[in-house]
């Protein structure tokens, strides 16, 4: 395997903040941007401008959002970020054109002919497209499209307009916006061998075609205690193979996974910095062309996504709920150069 049995070095001493880590990094450094908190909470603000130079909207970027109604779009609060990212010299990483979750209402209840599903549909992504024409560096077109055992997941686009949806929605973007690039994104890829098979499959078939499209969104929701090392080591060089850009797009590492009665502490800290460590060191491996950057989702603890959703203490990001740097942090920043 490419990246043979390598380990990563021991957990850095250096725990301080750097003014500027991407700067550091010879690929973007991205985060899940909460609009509410960046716009009123002053922490926040000074650090994630501080600290990453791509972001990408959490979730206002999501068709409830900029699509509530069938005849109605509503740009004013993405155009928020826009302006900000614009001001502070930062790139966009549009999240997420189909997907089948958070659609509003009238979408998921939407009634008529095939021919008149693909229109609302190809003008949803057109539409959205054309609107941050030149604002969004790049797109994830497709979200979440198979089942763990390889099977593409049922949605309302693969029940009214069949398999070709996911070709469709790329031509479509593509159209509307030719410059940007266009991701298809995913999850457990690591962590299932039949999930991770039907993705390249895919993958390399609309390639193949002549489907524009640029790039794979590796999401990495993982943990300290899964997937193994070599895994993830196996999946990104595997996926690489496909010649497109490679994002880590949702990076959190979970030290609660199994929902026990825990205390964050210096082993769970370290197992932490020490799983980080491999994925970056796995991800620098990549030919430089295909380092489109590593997302982290959320930019503190405080913001993660798990402990409502699981319901469970954790503590996956870079810093703490208090907004200091963590050893993973430390890690992370000692192995960028």
């Amino acid at each position: 395997m490419l990246f043979g049995s390598c380990q990563p070095e021991a957990v850095s001493d250096d725990c301080s903040v750097v003014p500027g880590l991407y700067n550091m990094a010879s690929f973007p450094i991205g985060v899940a941007v909460d609009l509410v908190e960046l716009e009123n909470n002053q922490a926040y603000e000074a650090l994630l401008d501080q600290q990453f130079n791509q972001l990408t909207p959490e979730n206002i970027f999501k068709a409830d959002a900029l699509h509530p109604g069938q005849n109605q779009f509503n740009f004013l609060v993405a155009d928020r970020l826009v302006a900000y990212a614009e001001q502070e010299n930062k790139s966009l990483h549009g999240h997420t054109l189909i997907w089948h979750q958070q659609l509003p209402q009238w979408m998921e209840g939407f009634s008529g002919t095939r021919s008149e599903w693909e229109a609302m549909f190809k003008d949803h992504i057109q539409t959205i497209c054309s609107h941050f024409k030149g604002k969004v560096r790049a797109w994830d077109v497709v979200n979440e499209v198979f089942n763990e055992d390889g099977s593409l997941r049922q949605n309302i686009w693969l029940e009214h307009l069949g398999p070709s949806y996911i070709e469709k929605a790329f031509r479509y973007a593509h159209a509307a916006d030719p410059e940007a690039l266009l991701f298809i994104n995913d999850y457990n890829l690591a962590l299932s061998s039949k999930k991770q098979e039907a993705f390249y499959k895919l993958v390399d078939d609309l390639r193949k075609r002549g489907v524009p499209i640029h790039g794979i969104g590796l999401q990495m929701h993982i943990s300290i205690a899964f997937p193994s090392d070599d895994a993830l080591g196996s999946c990104i060089e595997e996926l690489a193979k496909l010649g497109l850009a490679i994002h880590l797009s949702e990076v959190d590492i979970s030290i609660n996974p199994y929902n026990r009665n825990i205390t964050y502490n210096t082993d769970l800290a370290n197992r932490q910095a020490r799983k980080l460590a491999y994925l970056l060191q796995a991800y620098q491996r990549l030919p430089e062309a295909q380092q489109y950057g590593i997302t982290f989702w959320g930019l503190s603890d405080l913001e993660s996504w798990i402990p409502s959703y699981f319901g469970r203490n954790d503590a996956p990001l870079l810093f703490d709920r208090d907004y200091q740097v963590k050893p993973v942090y430390c890690q992370f920043k000692k192995l960028l150069p």
